[in-house]
């Protein structure tokens, strides 16, 4: 575990041989892994005792069948051919993947991507899997699915996991965990020990995990890791209410609805040579919102958010953008940045869109300046775009949407591959743009994030809403998240437990007050 920068992808890229056969600097010391020295193999020499998922998934994609990509790696050992199909349909079926064998890659969600990218690697049967930041692009359900996945080839197969990244869920069932900062070993224990290090964690730039966070911001003592751990250490603090069966919600009475900025009416829309995403489909983002959509991977996040930006087109019923007398400028900010980013300074990169316009040069300048200096970038004006980290590039995509001015701006996974000081940057600044009067409107796997930042959440599953309302009553929906894959942050489930409802660990600490005098 580390935040970004700490030198786990560089690790990683060790370990399969890629540093210093491939990727070339400066090496010293040996590198062995499964009693070979990884450092003297070529690559392919190490395809069978290592399997690596890379952080940029989407690179080791290059196939145009599902099922042609997972074979590549076991047909260059040169096996038979029905042990390479008993590959090919096991792999699948370990990563929930069993029945997309003939789609596209490129037709498939950021997730199911990920996903595929791990059956190429299982496929291989390796000794030892590295997987480099695996739960990015998942949603809550199918992580812990994934998860247990790899515990049971760890288990079953003798298969040696390291698990890289900032996401503490990678730990459940870890025997080890080791904290890397700026290339140096900053904590090394038993997941049990680790994960109450709150402090080190935060001072590493990392999340601690919510429940023993929570306890310890409160200053009590033993940190649980668990919510039945936590339940009970808390009615025993005094801290439950008494409320008959029921949860208090503190749900504010309903506010009038803002006016209409942007909808989906009625419409269908399918990948060509797939069934419909999208049938008789209605929804509607209102003016002032700072919404959120959540949903399991596949359920038509993504399409719904180009479809609002016109990037898509349905094959029936309207995208309804507003008065004709009054266009309306939508911002669409890609999951990943680089999709966007092509100028050799940040500068021309933002001023790239406001020249589109034919506005004056004095104009061009106003804007670039503004934006740059709203995602905090003002002083990387001169730089490559491609110098600069993950987050600050994400921040650069999203200052060239605002010189051009929007009303709208949709953000598609936004803290996607960011470390958590990375995460809580972006997610600062997109408040921060809300408050400045722009309609946001993000897709996001995190629960935590849509919890602390949005004012609404809509709940995608199959191409159907199935939840849709302040954040607050959503959240309390516990059973509905559950059927969506979905479940809300550990301190809304610990608060729920106990007779309330908080969203934070400010309205934790409010909702137990005076109960623990008494």
């Amino acid at each position: 575990m580390g935040p970004s920068e700490a030198g786990k992808s560089t690790l990683a890229l060790c370990l399969g041989g890629l540093i210093p056969r491939m990727i070339k600097g400066e090496f010293q010391g040996r590198v062995e892994v499964a009693g070979r020295l990884a450092n003297l193999c070529r690559p392919r020499e190490q395809a069978d005792r290592v399997g690596l998922l890379f952080q940029d998934f989407e690179a080791q994609l290059f196939c145009t069948r599902v099922d042609q990509e997972v074979a590549f790696g076991p047909e260059n050992l040169g096996l038979e051919r029905t042990e390479l199909v008993q590959r090919v349909q096991n792999a699948l079926a370990r990563v929930g993947l069993g029945g997309l064998e003939y789609r596209d890659p490129g037709t498939l969600s950021g997730g199911q991507k990920q996903l595929l990218a791990l059956a190429a690697a299982l496929a291989l049967e390796p000794q030892v899997l590295v997987l480099d930041e695996p739960t990015t692009d998942l949603d809550p359900l199918r992580v812990e699915e994934l998860l247990e996945a790899l515990g049971r080839l760890s288990e079953d197969q003798n298969l040696t996991l390291i698990l890289l990244g900032a996401d503490l869920r990678l730990t459940r069932n870890c025997t080890r965990i080791v904290l890397l900062h700026q290339g140096e070993v900053a904590a090394d224990g038993p997941r049990e020990e680790v994960l109450r290090e709150v402090e080190v964690l935060r001072r590493l730039g990392l999340r601690p995990p919510e429940l023993p966070a929570l306890f310890h911001d409160l200053g009590e003592t033993p940190l649980p890791l668990t919510l039945e751990a936590a339940a009970a250490q808390a009615r025993g603090l005094g801290w439950e209410r008494g409320h008959g069966g029921k949860t208090e919600n503190d749900a504010p009475a309903d506010a009038p609805r803002a006016s209409e900025l942007l909808a989906l009416r009625k419409i269908t829309f399918a990948y060509s040579g797939a069934g419909p995403i999208f049938q008789d489909f209605s929804y509607s983002l209102r003016q002032g919102e700072l919404t959120a959509i959540l949903g399991p991977n596949g359920g038509g996040k993504t399409t719904l958010v180009k479809l609002l930006r016109g990037l898509l087109k349905p094959q029936a019923g309207e995208v309804w953008t507003g008065p004709e007398a009054q266009p309306l400028l939508v911002g669409f900010v890609f999951q990943n940045p680089d999709y966007q980013l092509f100028a050799e300074q940040v500068w021309e990169e933002v001023a790239f869109g406001p020249r589109q316009l034919g506005l004056a040069p004095e104009e061009i300048n106003r804007r670039v300046e503004t934006a740059l200096t709203q995602v905090h970038l003002r002083d990387r004006a001169g730089e490559d775009p491609f110098s600069l980290t993950k987050g600050q590039r994400q921040r650069l995509a999203v200052a060239g949407v605002l010189a051009l001015g929007p009303q709208v701006i949709i953000l598609d996974e936004p803290t996607t591959g960011l470390d958590h000081r990375e995460q809580e940057d972006m997610l600062a600044l997109i408040r921060e743009l809300h408050g400045q009067g722009h309609t946001i409107l993000m897709v996001t796997h995190s629960m935590w994030a849509a919890a602390h930042y949005a004012q609404r959440l809509v709940v995608l599953k199959n191409g159907q809403i199935i939840l849709d309302g302040p954040t607050r009553e959503v959240l309390a929906q516990e059973d509905f998240l559950s059927a969506c894959r979905l479940k809300p942050p550990a301190l809304v489930q610990l608060s729920r437990r106990l007779g309330f409802l908080a969203l934070t660990t400010e309205e934790f600490r409010g909702k137990i007050a005076g109960r623990t005098d008494s």
